[in-house]
């Protein structure tokens, strides 16, 4: 079940637009002039799979309809008495039309409950403004990278506000065909202020992300590493039985086939240990074996058959890293992406060495607005995507040069590729589009 087409009447009480996913390609670019609602259409998509409703509160629209890949039509409306509001959902079908279709309550904020939320929020926003004064030098901001955190801070409680006004959901007969229906199409809005987020869901404190994604890559080598341990023991622990199994069963390759078998073990070992996973390479460039030494074609063949078996948990996660270095790297001029299992992500110089003759380290601190931009994104794309999830990307253009920009879409193609995603853009940039312009839909304003 895929969602393949969005439409909204009345958006902003003036503007009908449809947004026909290009489901072939599995990327498809939205444009349009400002102030057309490109970003909040996304912004709606996600409130209403994440159940962040919230956010149609204030937003003014006489019914979104969402067309999946099974038939079915979700049609969702509103109902708004002074500060209240309600949330409804109906559904059509292609392959059954109904004449009038039924709606269900899927939430209703209530106003008391508003009223105190309002309250808190100002206070958060008023704390925040307060110590941000105080930490920078009278009011001022130090350096470009500390207005730029700032306004990102902005950014978050600007949302914070808007998508937490309302939050009380009353106890509502929701349909189970909803509920089905959300649990298997995971969407995931990649928004502009990348750099920064909450701590955790509701926290008013925050992270850098790039920290936080040097973090969760280096976790996730850790599990693969504990996974292929798991499997090491399990082999381990039963290869006398199987050995002797083998040995009575008497040889069934080639010296050719177990060679090219042992260069084929080499270079995945290589590959993986390349991309920063803890894989032991002391057994590379193994030696190739001849006739003489036919009572080892057994031994070998059933320890080449375990060794892969041990460098499978790590299979999935090498593809990821190899291609998250590769995008990232052909942008970075005088510096390096590296990955490491004790440090995740790391970076270094090409150019400055230290006392030593090594290329100095970079904290991830002294890159640039733009690059921090780039690595999160792709990082959010390529590790935190599943096959089947619609990712929606707000402005990737954002603080990105105009040859990065060139090679975003031919990027996404890639991540699209290995992970099985859908990817919908929302953007003012030409340049993002590139030669792709057979993947736009543009929302037009009324004539």
């Amino acid at each position: 079940m895929k969602l393949e087409k969005v439409t909204v009447s009345s958006l902003f009480g003036v503007f009908d637009h449809e947004i026909p996913f290009k489901v072939e390609s599995g990327i498809t670019i939205v444009i349009g002039e400002n102030g057309l609602g490109k970003t909040v259409i996304l912004e709606a998509i996600n409130a209403l799979f994440d159940k962040k409703y919230s956010f149609f509160g204030s937003l003014e629209f006489e019914a979104f309809n969402f067309y999946f890949s099974n038939g079915e039509i979700w049609q969702l409306t509103k109902t708004s008495n002074k500060d209240d509001f309600t949330l409804s959902i109906g559904r059509d079908s292609t392959n059954r039309p109904v004449k009038k279709i039924k709606t269900h309550k899927i939430f209703q904020a209530n106003d008391s409950f508003n009223h105190k939320m309002r309250i808190r929020d100002r206070e958060i926003l008023r704390r925040h403004e307060m110590e941000r004064f105080f930490r920078s030098e009278n009011g001022y901001y130090r350096d470009e990278h500390e207005f730029e955190v700032e306004l990102h801070h902005r950014r978050l409680m600007e949302s914070k506000y808007r998508h937490h006004r309302y939050a009380e959901e009353s106890e509502l007969n929701v349909p189970q065909w909803y509920l089905d229906g959300i649990n298997k199409v995971n969407v995931r809005l990649i928004e502009t202020q990348r750099i920064i987020t909450a701590k955790e869901s509701g926290s008013d404190s925050y992270v850098n992300n790039l920290n936080k994604c040097s973090q969760e890559l280096k976790e996730m080598i850790d599990l693969a590493s504990r996974k292929s341990s798991k499997v090491a023991t399990e082999l381990d622990s039963t290869y006398p039985n199987r050995l002797v199994k083998k040995l009575r069963q008497g040889s069934q390759n080639t010296f050719d086939e177990l060679n090219k078998a042992l260069a084929k073990l080499d270079d995945r070992r290589k590959q993986f240990s390349s991309s920063g996973l803890a894989v032991k390479v002391s057994d590379s460039d193994l030696l190739q074996i001849n006739e003489t030494q036919e009572n080892l074609v057994n031994v070998l063949k059933l320890y080449i058959d375990d060794s892969h078996k041990k460098l499978d948990p790590y299979e999935e996660l090498s593809q990821k890293i190899k291609l998250f270095k590769g995008i990232v790297n052909k942008r970075f001029k005088h510096k390096t992406l590296e990955v490491e299992q004790d440090k995740g992500l790391s970076f270094r110089s090409t150019i400055v060495k230290n006392s030593e003759g090594l290329f100095d380290i970079i904290p991830p601190s002294k890159l640039s607005s733009g690059e921090q931009h780039e690595l999160i994104l792709f990082y959010k794309l390529i590790f935190n995507s599943q096959s089947n999830d619609l990712i929606l990307i707000d402005e990737p253009e954002l603080s990105l040069h105009i040859s990065w920009q060139n090679k975003f879409i031919k990027d996404l193609k890639e991540v699209s590729s290995i992970n099985d995603i859908s990817i919908v853009i929302a953007t003012h940039s030409p340049d993002i589009i590139d030669e792709n312009w057979d993947l736009k839909v543009e929302l037009l304003g009324v004539e």
